[in-house]
């Protein structure tokens, strides 16, 4: 009677390595798809001729064998799931990458003890009337949550890390606004392009999104992060916007506003995913 061999082609090779390494962003996964890892070669180095005497032996053996694969299925389906959200997070143009070097000590604490506080009843106000801002208010249980999130948020971003960047260099026509008003990209005090990274769907709406805070610490961190939700804007255009869909702007480009409504709908959607997949990841 041979053995099972459990090895699947997925772990008998490190999983792949995702930004700065998976033990980084997907460690808990990483972590119990390679622990299975290591009881399935323990599993099959164990004798594994048996005689017809042996039934029960055999049989141990076998059961042993169905139920690491049942771990070993659900650990690979768990990395992957996590694996999947992450290299979704980053932008199509493979600019951005993500990494946990900002989640500080005290960030990681203030994250905690805001989930803590919010527990698990909280249910997300109803959204905005339209043309009205994403809020969390300052009264909202949530709002811990939100301020840890949203402080230092995004970070200093390379030129080039987001949509739109190479298109928006000084002196150029700004692409929120009409030809005929003439309106430039403008320098700022060192002379560089000034522009700001715009979340294009509001940090406040994504708080508010089904199953977010049902995401671990560092997933909310990331997803708070991700690439695909940033780009540079002017900065009169990120402040006329606000928090709020492009669709609410006034005195704007008809075309750019169009796209832009276009291009919240899709990140949205493609947010919702990555939450979906980030809690597959977890076990959720």
């Amino acid at each position: 009677m041979a053995a099972l061999v459990l090895c699947t082609a997925v772990l008998c090779t490190a999983p792949p390595a995702v930004a700065s390494s998976p033990t980084e962003l997907c460690a808990p996964q990483y972590a119990a798809a390679q622990a299975v890892q290591a009881r399935i070669k323990i599993h099959n180095a164990q004798p594994h001729r048996f005689t017809p005497q042996q039934s029960g032996a055999f049989a141990a053996y076998n059961a042993e064998a169905k139920a690491l694969n049942t771990e070993n299925a659900k650990a690979v389906a768990a990395y992957t799931a996590c694996f999947q959200a992450m290299m979704a997070m980053v932008d199509a143009t493979g600019a951005g990458s993500m990494n946990l070097k900002d989640l500080t000590p005290t960030k990681r604490t203030q994250i905690d003890n805001a989930k803590r506080r919010l527990g698990t009843g909280w249910t997300p106000p109803p959204p905005p009337t339209p043309g009205k801002n994403w809020r969390v208010p300052k009264s909202s249980p949530a709002r811990p949550m939100y301020d840890a999130l949203r402080a230092g948020n995004p970070g200093n971003l390379p030129y080039t890390y987001l949509k739109g960047g190479t298109k928006l260099t000084v002196g150029r026509p700004d692409p929120a606004y009409p030809a005929s008003s003439r309106r430039v990209i403008m320098p700022n005090a060192r002379g560089n392009p000034k522009i700001s990274a715009d979340h294009i769907v509001p940090l406040a709406e994504l708080m508010q999104m089904r199953g977010f805070t049902k995401l671990s610490t560092e997933n909310m961190f990331i997803i708070s992060r991700a690439p695909i939700n940033f780009q540079w804007l002017s900065s009169a255009a990120n402040l006329s916007k606000q928090s709020r869909s492009a669709a609410a702007m006034t005195g704007v480009d008809p075309k750019w506003q169009a796209s832009q409504v276009t291009l919240e709908n899709e990140t949205r959607k493609k947010l919702q995913d990555i939450i979906a997949q980030l809690l597959k990841g977890q076990g959720n």
